[in-house]
């Protein structure tokens, strides 16, 4: 097979299950990297649409895709705002003292 002939992968189109979409942030989560979690959420946004992310967001488009650009630095605002257009929830666990 010759790489002409190869599928582009397209992680937004990956993306459009609701499964992947968990793994995704579950996974930039555990990085504990912005960039890795702003990356995760505009492939997402990609995926579900970034004209209605935004206007679920509150935010312009041009805005969102600067927010989640790899050289965005969204404000923690910005994102719980992009998150709830998403509809993703976070739960945070303290450790258990035994």
């Amino acid at each position: 097979m010759k790489i002409a002939e190869l599928d582009v992968f397209d992680s937004a189109k990956a993306a459009q299950d609701p499964l992947v979409q968990e793994e995704l942030l579950n996974m930039a989560w555990a990085d504990g990297d912005v960039p890795a979690l702003t990356h995760a959420l505009s492939v997402i946004a990609k995926a579900r649409g970034m004209a209605e992310t935004a206007s679920k967001a509150g935010i312009t488009r041009p805005a969102l895709y600067k927010a989640l650009s790899e050289n965005g630095n969204p404000s923690l605002s910005s994102l719980l705002g992009i998150m709830r257009a998403l509809d993703i929830q976070a739960t945070f666990h303290t450790p258990s003292h035994a």
